[in-house]
């Protein structure tokens, strides 16, 4: 396998054409296999978000070279990857799991951290305040967040993209203080992994 963290410094900026070709050219698979510890996290926020839940969606993007000169450069923005992403014919069951009826669902970009160091604090942080009527003891909310990115992501900090959005037109979400949709891309596995929470009072 190509590794795919590794940047050719000599290589050019992709030109729009070759960007726009690029876009009919990559194929996005949805994978099923979700590990223990992510299924267990999947369990979890039933519990502390009772009137709404959690969502896990993971794809796999085949190799294209347009594609990797930004992804390796962390620079998948330049190209609208989040936007795009959701209106891909590929995505249509997470659309319907999130029970957005058009197929071209407008996204808006919140924020972009080029790692997930703080991606255990913020999953646990959310199970210890929990949702609108209970909550996670500190200790198993911690331990729920840390074996989910320890299994999921294999220590591998640096190496995953994390991006929050907000996808309009979406039923499932109350619209309220509980949502969170947030991205994390892979770049070593051209893997992506969403999670969606919501819950309401």
């Amino acid at each position: 396998m190509t590794d795919r963290l590794k940047i050719d410094y000599n290589s050019e900026v992709p030109t729009d054409k070759e960007i726009i070709q690029m876009w009919n050219d990559i194929k996005i698979t949805e994978l099923k296999d979700l590990n223990k510890h992510t299924l267990e996290l999947k369990d979890k926020f039933p519990e502390t978000h009772c009137n709404g839940g959690i969502q896990f969606h993971k794809y796999q993007i085949s190799d294209n070279s347009c594609f990797q000169w930004f992804a390796s450069r962390n620079r998948l923005s330049e190209i609208f990857f989040v936007k795009r992403l959701f209106n891909r014919p590929e995505l249509k069951n997470y659309r319907l799991d999130l029970k957005i009826k058009t197929d071209k669902p407008k996204c808006k970009e919140n924020q972009w951290h080029s790692d997930i160091f703080d991606l255990t604090g913020i999953i646990s942080r959310m199970l210890n305040q929990g949702g609108a009527y209970r909550n996670l003891k500190a200790k198993d909310a911690w331990e729920s967040a840390l074996n989910f990115v320890n299994q999921e992501f294999e220590n591998r900090f640096d190496e995953i993209n994390r991006y929050t959005y907000h996808l309009e037109g979406s039923e499932w979400f109350y619209e309220i203080f509980w949502d969170y949709s947030t991205l994390l891309f892979d770049k070593r596995k051209n893997q992506i992994l969403i999670i969606d929470i919501t819950d309401m009072d």
